[in-house]
């Protein structure tokens, strides 16, 4: 009784010890300042190019997008986040993706869509004010023009 007594409480013991580190891997010290996002940043990448399990790989992905998109990034990078998402999405199989990572991958697509349209709203809007200041200056010549001939139609008189 007492040897299976033993056996139950290691047991339990090994049972609590891998939930906690299971769940102390979820609470990782996430980056603060600019240097520290660059140097995960870097970690990640070069992790996400050289470790030779898929999914390590695939999980590095993972991360970069979530870190691209990080409030406290000092530089958001919607378009990297993208690209860091859909690599990941090419190396995991479908049916590990979960629903939040199909929203993302959305988001991140809808994202892009608009920051093209802003782009091209804000060419368009510089075309504007470039053929605007070009109308200003013309009208300023014509004025010109029109008090030049009105002060030699007044001395011809």
């Amino acid at each position: 009784m007492d040897s299976q007594f033993h056996r139950i409480l290691w047991g339990w013991f090994f049972v609590l010890l891998f939930f906690v580190t299971s769940c102390s891997l979820q609470t990782v010290k996430r980056p603060e300042g600019e240097k520290e996002f660059y140097q995960e940043t870097s970690r990640l990448e070069k992790s996400a190019r050289e470790h030779p399990d898929t999914s390590v790989r695939a999980q590095s992905h993972l991360q970069l997008a979530f870190l691209y998109v990080n409030y406290r990034n000092p530089q958001l990078n919607y378009a990297r986040a993208l690209q860091e998402m859909e690599s990941y999405f090419s190396l995991t199989p479908g049916k590990a993706q979960t629903e939040e990572e199909r929203d993302w991958l959305a988001v991140l697509k809808e994202v892009g869509k608009l920051q093209s349209g802003l782009e091209r709203m804000q060419r368009a809007n510089k075309s504007l004010r470039d053929e605007v200041a070009g109308l200003k200056e013309t009208i300023e010549r014509l004025k010109t023009l029109d008090r030049q001939i009105e002060e030699r139609r007044t001395l011809t008189k």
